[in-house]
């Protein structure tokens, strides 16, 4: 016979594995490192792009060009193809019909590529800039890039036909752009322009950016990144490390969280933005749980062979690449 006291109890019982269940599911998942392996290239190893849904990756390489990777099997990864007239590689960025490549390439500017034939990659045109073109975003619309030109500023193409883009604007930089973010409407750019920190700039017309604003950092700003949306700024500032800032509005911008590193030099979100993998020059990968911003908190950290420049992130959350410097590629399988 089942007692009112009985059933009392099987009621607190469930609540309790209610509960308990909702908080291992909001628990993140990235507590340890399963397994890491080295892909060795012979040059130095500066952005990684994933595409093919995850069965392929363009990598930036230095002296080496771009190469193209078959990722489909993570642990015996092999070479596709390369382009190596792309000597000085430093960032990619690909369309969405993943056809075409825009790689900011150093001293040499912007190459733009055609990867129609993955075996036979061909460059479509290469716009020369001024400086040093270390970083590069496209419109939502694919037909405007944002390139960080270093000491020349950020300078801004008409890419509607690929083959022959044109200088449309420029925003010139205090101390050097080294990276570029777009919100996802594509009306405001985000510019880490180290010592100078992050430029605001208002770019719903880009043949007539606005600035909006200049937000202090603490170090000197690397690269930045947004939260899907745009309410959340996370800035890798060199030495000073990780600081977390409120963008409620481009013009009220507030600095609510910092964590500490050696030298952060870009930070890459988990889809559900609750962990953050920050690549430190000096100490490797630090994993962070971010589910407070105003306290962000240390889970792990994996020491990379030589300097960690960048992270990419598979689509199933398993699998992080790192751009490992001259040593590489480091792939991490996660849990």
């Amino acid at each position: 016979m089942i007692t009112q006291h009985t059933i009392i109890r099987r009621y607190i019982l469930l609540v309790t594995l209610f509960f308990l269940s909702n908080v291992l599911h909001a628990t993140p998942s990235y507590q340890g490192i399963v397994q890491t392996l080295q892909i060795p290239t012979k040059g130095s190893v500066h952005d990684i792009v994933l595409f093919n849904k995850d069965r392929s990756a363009l990598v930036a390489s230095d002296q080496e060009g771009i190469l193209l990777l078959d990722i489909s099997k993570p642990l015996h990864i092999s070479l596709i193809s390369s382009f190596t007239a792309t000597k000085n590689a430093e960032s990619i960025a690909l369309t969405r019909n993943e056809q075409i490549a825009y790689i900011a390439n150093g001293a040499a500017g912007i190459d733009i590529l055609d990867l129609s034939n993955p075996k036979k990659i061909k460059r479509l045109h290469r716009f020369n800039t001024s400086s040093y073109a270390f970083d590069i975003v496209l419109s939502p619309n694919e037909k405007t890039a944002y390139i960080a030109d270093n000491n020349n500023g950020v300078i801004i193409l008409d890419i509607s036909t690929p083959s022959k883009p044109r200088q449309i604007s420029n925003i010139p930089s205090v101390a050097g752009s080294a990276n570029v973010t777009l919100s996802q409407d594509g009306r405001t750019l985000y510019i880490a322009d180290q010592s100078n920190g992050v430029v605001v700039v208002d770019v719903k017309n880009p043949y007539k950016p606005k600035q909006i604003k200049t937000i202090s950092t603490l170090g000197q700003s690397q690269s930045i990144t947004l939260s899907n949306d745009n309410k959340t700024l996370y800035v890798a500032n060199n030495i000073s490390g990780v600081t977390i800032y409120t963008n409620h509005h481009p013009n009220k911008v507030t600095a609510v969280g910092q964590f500490k590193t050696h030298n952060a030099f870009h930070i890459t979100l988990s889809k559900d933005e609750k962990t953050a993998f920050v690549s430190d020059l000096f100490t490797g990968i630090h994993i962070l749980n971010i589910e407070n911003p105003a306290k962000p908190r240390l889970l792990t950290t994996h020491k990379t062979k030589r300097a960690a420049e960048r992270t990419v992130l598979s689509n199933n959350q398993k699998l992080l690449f790192c751009a490992d410097e001259s040593k590489g590629i480091t792939l991490i399988i996660l849990h």
